[in-house]
């Protein structure tokens, strides 16, 4: 039954892909003192990935007046033309600590929240069947 529920299935395989990226994030810190290691991250797993395609209708900004500021809601504003989104140290390693422990506190943060809602989730299903 609750292997039939996308919201379901989507927050475990939220929950395996935040242990993946600790392990993936762990080893970006334990090679910081390698020379020429760069850091490696998973890509982002989106709820989109776990559901069937849903035609939605596209939504845009519409200015009434020419004085409007036009919205693109495409560009998140940051200029990634130079590929290059770490300092490098002179040894070559590309690793910045700061940097990777804000990942791995957010990464934890992100985990714990799916548990607790999945846990939620699983308390309400419960109320529901009548078995509290």
């Amino acid at each position: 039954m609750l292997n039939d529920m996308p919201l379901m299935s989507f927050i475990r395989e939220k929950m395996k892909w935040h242990q993946a990226r600790q392990s993936v994030l762990a080893s970006n810190v334990a090679n910081a003192d390698t020379v020429g290691y760069k850091p490696k991250d998973l890509t982002q797993l989106t709820f989109d990935q776990h559901l069937p395609k849903v035609t939605r209708p596209q939504k845009t900004m519409l200015t009434t007046h020419n004085k409007h500021i036009a919205v693109n809601f495409a560009s998140d504003g940051f200029d990634r033309s130079t590929g290059k989104d770490f300092e490098v140290t002179p040894s070559g390693n590309a690793v910045v600590l700061e940097d990777q422990m804000v990942k791995v506190a957010n990464n934890q943060f992100d985990y714990q929240m799916a548990s607790t809602v999945y846990s939620r989730s699983l308390g309400l299903i419960k109320i529901a069947l009548g078995r509290s």
